[in-house]
């Protein structure tokens, strides 16, 4: 696994707990506060938004990475003909 994607899940990991925490008012206790309360939701989201975006590219490269194995056998296969 490439060092890029374990950041990309760390990062994505880190952002959703920091909404989560931001937003249930154990980071910052106090009174309720409507923007405190939407910075989390987006933190939230943005965390979601990084898992999919990083796991849909570990899945894009195993797809390539299957097209260029097909590709090589389909070409050996040709040239011993």
């Amino acid at each position: 696994m490439n060092a890029s994607i374990i950041i990309n899940f760390f990062t994505a990991f880190i952002t959703f707990i920091f909404g989560i925490l931001l937003t249930t008012g154990i980071l910052f206790p106090g009174k309720v506060d409507t923007s405190k309360f939407m910075l989390g939701i987006v933190l939230m989201i943005y965390g979601v938004y990084r898992f999919v975006n990083s796991f849909s590219k570990i899945k894009q490269f195993k797809m390539e990475e299957n097209r260029k194995r097909i590709n090589d056998e389909r070409e050996k296969l040709l040239n011993n003909k």
